[in-house]
């Protein structure tokens, strides 16, 4: 008798997935156009005797002719989320300003830069590379120049933000063997909009670099350390103006001085023009300009750089 009990159980299980099965799917959202030029976004309920029925989120059920309808579409996907990858990829040709008087003159060079950024909901991540070909008499052509900053900020506010950067570099042409600097600081959106934007973002850190041994020689000479370590401290500016949808103006600052008993300086200024000619590719061109009180006479402490180039958005 125990078994019979069970069938009324399994009598209202058999029901309950009839009536799920029964049960008809929601009809997809549609445009509905109207003859008119107006158009309505819902489900579509009912059809029949020329009327199409509709709920409309907001209004609720609409009863239309069907004259009165131009025609009916689904409602499109929405567009997937951007990627939080960005990056580009520049190709340039570099003219350089005199290294030393009377050795080593104005040239030309070849750079290739890589930037990577990956944006997150309250900063960014960014990885920057630049290599260069130079020739510096009496040494041949060759890679003399590179340089890896790794960067990031975080958003506190809408205006105020944390900021670090990190920045290893070889410059051959100036005889430095190696420059080290690492700081951190806090940054303030003096304006920010769409348009435009100025940062400006005071800082401390740690800075260290090493001469070649030319430069060492040179700097053995002038009665200057060869290299240098400690503490620094400076400021760090960024303005960004896009001037229109396809041509914008970028500029940045870093000013470092030291902090140890062996006082040293560093800047470095760079401004941009950037105009793209499609989603991705561009024209840019870019002045440079790098200051280092250690450099040793008769070399110029003073570098200037014209970048122009080709660039591509990834």
């Amino acid at each position: 008798m125990r078994p019979l009990l069970l069938l009324p159980v399994f009598a209202q299980l058999v029901c309950a997935q009839r009536a799920e099965a029964q049960t008809p799917a929601q009809a997809p959202p549609e445009v509905v156009r109207l003859v008119g030029g107006s158009s309505l976004v819902g489900r579509v309920t009912a059809t029949g005797d020329g009327k199409i029925h509709m709920f409309v989120d907001g209004i609720g059920d609409v009863v239309i002719d069907s004259v009165a309808v131009a025609s009916r579409s689904p409602v499109p996907p929405p567009p997937p989320p951007p990627s939080p990858w960005s990056g580009t990829a520049t190709g340039s040709v570099t003219h350089r300003s005199t290294v030393v008087p009377g050795v080593a003159g104005a040239t030309l060079g070849a750079q290739m830069t890589l930037e990577i950024a990956r944006a997150g909901p309250s900063g960014t991540l960014t990885l920057d590379g630049t290599l260069s070909y130079w020739r510096v008499d009496p040494d041949p052509a060759a890679v003399n120049q590179w340089g890896v900053t790794l960067g990031g900020n975080r958003m506190l506010t809408t205006r105020w933000t944390l900021l670090g950067r990190s920045r290893l570099e070889t410059n051959r042409v100036q005889y430095v063997q190696y420059r080290w600097t690492t700081i951190a600081g806090l940054g303030y959106f003096i304006v920010k909009s769409n348009r435009v934007s100025l940062l400006l973002a005071p800082g401390i850190g740690y800075g260290a670099n090493e001469q070649t041994e030319v430069g060492r020689v040179l700097s053995f000479a002038a009665g200057i350390p060869p290299g240098v370590d400690g503490l620094i401290t400076g400021v760090h500016d960024r303005f960004n103006l896009q001037l229109t949808p396809l041509l914008a103006l970028q500029q940045d600052m870093h000013y470092f001085w030291g902090l140890s008993d062996v006082p040293f300086r560093q800047a470095e200024f760079n401004a941009q023009l950037v105009g793209m000619m499609t989603p991705h590719f561009g024209l840019s061109i870019a002045f440079k300009e790098q200051y280092d009180s250690r450099i040793p006479p008769p070399v110029n402490r003073t570098l200037l750089s014209l970048v122009s180039g080709i660039q591509w958005k990834l």
